[in-house]
């Protein structure tokens, strides 16, 4: 009786199992047809991927630079990787050639008039009175490079904004490469601006005051070549180079006051910077500074120069012959 008990419940536990193999067929029979159907959907009409335009961007913030609109992100990730307190390589200004040219696309800048500096407009906010507008903050710098730190520099007046103003970097282009044509030895390429402040200031505004001196405050602009459109210059600027050079004298202007130096701003022309990799746009103040106040942030700009350069002011020698031949004669 025990044992055919068991036999009844061997063959029940048999039945049990087989009809739980025949289940399971069946559910991998429809698993396979399922797995055929979305296989074929799939074939049919690929699985849609996100375009990077429609993907998060991230946002990318470099300490004391201002962006245009239009930089890529590729080109800001390039710039972080230029590390602080690192001097750009081989700024050569030590020779008895002429090392630096400073030159002006727009040379009738002029800044606020005072008492002692007064000038007859030639348009709002310009005017043809070299004495009075970026041209003699140019002529100071170079002399302050010359004769406190012996580096050999040339400075072009040529006013390269007729006939039209929008236009004037194509003839300051022709400046840069007549000179280094006759130069081969320049190493940097200065142009010297005057920013804007506003239409109309009515009194001198944001300057510093270093040692009992009101200086104007000093803004570099660093051209990427990228182009409004993005699809750039068939010459592209060292940007990398350039914003560089930007940076560590920047950051030196800024050991001697803090807000000295302006954010470096960075822009998607390109500013005639292929020329060189060592090209600078320098914005000596605004017109809502003065003169003398723009004067004196030259000094203080010569300054940094030198120290970037690692040229001191003990090792300055006198100025050689050569460097005063007049600037060369160029064609309108």
């Amino acid at each position: 009786m025990r044992k055919r008990k068991r036999g009844i419940h061997a063959a029940g536990k048999h039945s049990s199992a087989k009809r739980f193999g025949v289940m399971l067929f069946a559910l991998a029979l429809i698993g396979l047809g399922a797995a055929a159907l979305i296989h074929a959907r799939s074939a049919s009409k690929p699985i849609e991927t996100p375009e990077p335009s429609d993907m998060p961007q991230i946002e990318i913030v470099l300490d004391r630079v201002d962006a245009d609109e239009g930089v890529s992100h590729k080109v800001l990730l390039e710039l972080m990787k230029i590390d602080s307190g690192k001097k750009p390589a081989s700024l050569g200004l030590s020779s008895d050639k002429p090392t630096v040219l400073i030159y002006h696309t727009h040379a009738t800048e002029a800044y606020f008039p005072t008492k002692e500096h007064t000038y007859t407009p030639s348009s709002k906010w310009r005017t043809h009175d070299n004495s009075m507008n970026v041209v003699a903050v140019g002529e100071r710098l170079c002399a302050l490079l010359k004769e406190e730190y012996g580096i050999t520099a040339i400075h072009d007046t040529t006013d390269h904004e007729p006939p039209k103003l929008s236009t004037a970097y194509s003839r300051s282009l022709i400046t840069m490469q007549k000179y280094k044509k006759e130069y081969p030895s320049l190493e940097l390429f200065i142009d010297l601006h005057r920013d804007s402040y506003g239409r109309d200031p009515e009194k001198a505004a944001d300057y510093i005051t270093v040692n009992g001196k009101e200086s104007a405050r000093i803004m570099f602009v660093v051209g990427t070549g990228e182009g409004a459109t993005g699809a750039g210059f068939d010459e592209m600027p060292d940007f990398q180079s350039n914003f560089a050079l930007a940076k560590a004298i920047s950051e030196y202007l800024s050991s001697i006051h803090p807000e000295l130096a302006r954010n470096i701003r960075v822009k998607v022309g390109r500013y005639n910077q292929h020329v060189s990799s060592h090209c600078l746009l320098a914005e000596i103040g605004h017109n809502a500074n003065t003169l003398e106040q723009a004067m004196n942030a030259a000094e203080f700009l010569a300054e940094a120069i030198a120290n970037v350069a690692d040229v001191s002011p003990a090792s300055a020698a006198p100025v050689p012959a050569e460097t005063e031949r007049p600037p060369l004669q160029l064609s309108p």
